[in-house]
Order: structure tokens, then sequence, then C-alpha cells
């Protein structure tokens, strides 16, 4: 690619000067990250075509003459595509094992790559310029033809190559600014820059259902939510994708995290649930046919965000609550969504406040402001207020799309995490036990509340007539988390069995349950008759 292009590439191409173009760059000769690009033989791409172990002269023999072309370009771009992924692997090296692996790609030869690939680009556009037929609309381009190619033309794949070596040069940067970024952080965040995260996602199996408990994680660590979000930033690569360094992302996570109260429900382990399903949701998805290449990496930035920041600085009390007592944050937000409007407010402005660009990435689209506004959306859409509208909607969705290409992302992005704010009844009984029983002790200290002030909370909130345990869950289960997960379980085919597996079983727990509490209470009724 070095230079040969400067030199081969500036006469008419050829055959022979399209295999010089592929000459791996002096500064790469020698390096195992562009092995690939010397070890692909020119017989091996027409031996597979023709299903022939022959060497090169009788495969080339048997290639149709006008087939040659083509076949060299599409072994061309099979060898920049290996490349991509190879400089990706190292770049990740060089990213997790510091200055040591750095030194191997120093800057004069990242530069030295770019530089002929730009060539490359330029020399097709070129080609394509020269071998255009006046007023003949083609379809495809010259190198490729017809054929239905994941990119569009050898110009569109050199395009993204470049993109992962700006990628490689700005981490770089970062490795050898990291040090610095460690001195900045706080004491209790600082320590754990030294975590090997990819021992954590060993540990952590987030890909599975039931491989995580929250609530076991919280008690035997202090940042349930950092390292829940951190395990999968790091098990997707998103340094990848953003421009803001793994340090500066635990810093606002760890920051974030602190700003969560200690209130029973409401707390920091929450938000890390709710952010462990919503990404299981998104991951679930991913690997179904139907889904394939529906989702992109930022799609899973702009989930992750929403629903670790979802219901930040939550004050054990529900929207009624605040409109009811004229709270401050009511008249802010106008009675409308006050929590979800405070919870947004609160993380941007940490955000800005820690000058930590979060959103910030390599894509030449879509913008942060867009971004942004779909995390808004997010947000928003966890208001149990508009529950009953989404639920009827994607009903909707499901039935009518059967394409599922055709679902509208933005609408069913929020309703993942929508279903993962309330999704605890989709999880092992034990651990669904113990979210509603915090629940529950939440809602009784609101309705305390209520009627310190002189208010009438509803059955639901008050401890004195609020019905059993097992009748009120097993109508939540039933009438709101049921309904709610339907539309979902149908997008996710088999890979709803596990969620809808716990979800049976608890509902069978509280039917059990709410069946001894109405015994009871006849027992008790028919002792009080007798005593009577």
């Amino acid at each position: 690619m070095g230079n040969a292009v400067g030199a081969t590439c500036a006469t008419d191409a050829d055959e022979k000067d399209m295999l010089q173009c592929m000459a791996p760059p002096a500064a790469l000769q020698d390096d195992s990250v562009t092995d690939n690009l010397r070890t692909v033989h020119d017989g091996d791409f027409l031996n597979e075509r023709n299903g022939s172990k022959s060497g090169r002269r009788s495969s080339e023999k048997a290639a149709p003459e006008d087939l040659t072309m083509e076949l060299l370009v599409h072994r061309i771009e099979r060898d920049l595509s290996t490349f991509a992924v190879q400089y990706r692997d190292a770049r990740t090296t060089v990213s997790q094992d510091g200055p040591e692996a750095a030194e191997k790609f120093p800057p004069h030869r990242l530069k030295a790559i770019d530089d002929s690939l730009y060539r490359i680009a330029a020399e097709l556009k070129r080609l394509e310029r020269r071998t255009a037929v006046p007023g003949v609309a083609r379809e495809g381009n010259v190198f490729l033809g017809m054929r239905k190619k994941r990119f569009k033309s050898l110009k569109a794949v050199v395009h993204k190559v470049m993109a992962e070596i700006r990628v490689a040069r700005l981490l770089s940067r970062w490795t050898a600014a990291g040090q610095d970024e460690k001195d900045k952080l706080p004491a209790h965040l600082s320590s754990q820059m030294d975590t090997d995260f990819s021992q954590l996602n060993s540990n952590m199996m987030i890909e599975t259902w039931d491989g995580v408990n929250v609530l076991e994680l919280d008690k035997t660590s202090t940042d349930p939510l950092v390292q829940v979000f951190m395990a999968v930033w790091n098990y997707r690569k998103m340094n990848a994708l953003c421009k803001t360094s793994k340090h500066l992302v635990m810093e606002y996570i760890g920051e974030l995290e602190s700003k969560y109260k200690a209130n029973p429900y409401h707390n920091r382990a929450h938000a890390a649930e709710v952010t462990l399903m919503s990404y299981q949701f998104f991951a679930n998805l991913s690997t179904l046919k139907n889904f394939q290449g529906y989702f992109e990496q930022i799609d899973l930035l702009v989930i992750l965000v929403a629903a670790a920041i979802h219901d930040v600085g939550h004050p054990a009390t529900n929207n009624d609550f605040m409109v009811k007592t004229k709270s401050d944050l009511a008249l802010r937000y106008h009675d409308t969504a006050v929590l979800e409007n405070f919870h947004l407010a609160t993380a941007f402005e940490l955000m800005r406040d820690r000058n930590i660009p979060l959103l910030d990435h390599y894509l030449p689209s879509p913008p942060v402001t867009s971004l942004r506004r779909r995390i808004v959306e997010i947000v928003l859409g966890t208001d149990m207020a508009v529950h009953k509208s989404k639920v009827e909607e994607m009903v909707m969705v499901a039935k009518r799309n059967s394409n599922r290409q055709d679902i509208d992302k933005r609408q069913l992005e929020q309703y993942l995490v929508h279903t993962a704010d309330i999704g605890h009844p989709l999880r092992p009984v034990e651990q669904h036990k113990e979210w509603a029983e915090r629940v529950t002790e939440e809602f009784f200290a609101q309705g305390d509340r209520e009627k310190e002030l002189g208010f009438t909370p509803i059955s639901l909130f008050d401890r004195e007539i609020a019905p059993g345990m097992g009748k009120g869950q097993l109508g939540f289960l039933k009438f709101v988390v049921q309904a709610g997960w339907d539309p979902l379980c149908t997008l996710m085919e088999k890979k709803s069995k596990m969620a809808q597996l716990y979800l049976n079983r608890n509902l069978k727990a509280w039917e059990a349950l709410a069946a001894e509490e109405e015994a009871a209470a006849a027992a008790a009724a028919a002792g009080t008759d007798s005593s009577g």
C-alpha cells in the first residue's frame, strides 16, 4: 500500500498495478498486523470459487476472462477487511497494555498507513472517473459489478480502514495521557483504574439472563452500577466508538452512582439492574435472524446511558406526591414527568460540570444532539403515566411488522428500557421477592409522609389498609408486567424463554401466597363471628 501506490498507481491501472497497490508499506513490513496481506496467494480465491484444489494456473485458466478483475478486487477487499480486523485487535492491545504495546505502533507508522490509504482512495476515484461511460447510468460500480456486497465499493472499504486507523492514533494519544487522567480521579475510583475489566467480564456473566445477581453485587461492593456499566462497556469495546477515555467514563458513572440516594428501591442497585436488563434485551434481540443488522453500537451507547441515568437523584416518592405537595421540582417542570425531567437534568448537568462528553463519538453521524434527544425520550418513557399507551402501541407494532427491520428503532429502544425499569419479575424468584419487598417498603414510607401532611394515600401506599403482599404483587404482575412483557416476548422469540420461565414461577409464588392470605383472612373472620 505504501510506495507502490505512489509509483505504480500513477500510471494506468492494470492487474499488475492493482496487485502492487496491495503491497504492504515499509512501515508495516514484517509486522504481524499485515501478515494476511502477504499470505493470501493469487490462486486461493480462484480455487475456492471453482471448488478446485489445483494450482493457480489451472484455476486461472478455468476462470472466464470477464471475471478476472472482479475476482482480483474481491481478493483485495478481503485482504483489506482482514487487515482492518487485525489492526483493530492490535489497537485494543495498545489501549489495554499501555505504552509498551504502543511502542509497536508509533505515530510515524500510523501516518504512513493513513497516507497510503489516501493515495489508494484517490486512485480508485480516478479509475471510476476514467472508466465512466457518458450517458449510461451504472448499477453498482466498475469494480464489483452487480454482485451483492456488504460494501457498495472498494473505496468504501478503504475509507472504513482509514477510519479504523484514525481511531488507533487517537487511542495511542489517550494511552500516553492515561496516567494524567488517573491522577485526577477521585480516590474511590482511582483504585479501580487498575481493574482488569477483561477478568471482570469473565466473572460477570452479563450475557446470561440469570448470570448476575445485582442485589448480591450491591452487598459485596460499593459501586454495582459502575461494575455493570463498565463490564458492558469493555465487553462491547465501546472505546472503539467513543472519544471519551474509559477512565473518564468510569469517573462519570462513579459520580452519577454517588448521586443515587440510599432508598429502599430507587437506588444504585436498581440503576445497575435496569442497565443490565436493558443491555440483555439489546443483546438477545441482536442475535436473532430477524434483527440482524438492526442495532448498531451507537444504539447501545444510547440505551446504556439512558438506563444508567434514568432514576438518578430519586427522592423515593413518585410524581403524584411531587405534584400534590407542590414541590419545587413540580413547579419547575409544570407537573409533567417531574422526576423524569429531574433525572435528565441532573445527569446532563453532571456531564457538563465534569466536562466529560460521554456521547462524543468517532462516527460522522448521528450528531451528539440527536443522541441526547433519544436519551431524553427514553427516560421520559419510563414515566408510568405513559405505560398503558406504550404497551398498546408496542402490541400493534409487533403485530403489524412481520419484517422486524421496519420497527421504529427509537420506539423500540424506549420500550426496552421501560420494560427493564419494571422488569424484576422476570428475574429468579428470590431476587424478585426482595425487589418487591423493597418497593413496598418505599411505597409505605411515602404513604406515611402523605398522612403526616394531611393527605389520604391510595390503598397501595397505606400500610394499614393495603392488600396482602401476595394479592398486591399478583395484580401488579398480571395487569402491569405481563401486559407490558407480552409484545417484547413476541419480538424476542426463543430468546425470551428464561425471562418467561421466571415470570411464570413468580406468578405461581404470589398465587400461592395470595391463597394463604385469603385463607388466613377467612379463618380470622370466622373466629370473630364465633366469638361474637
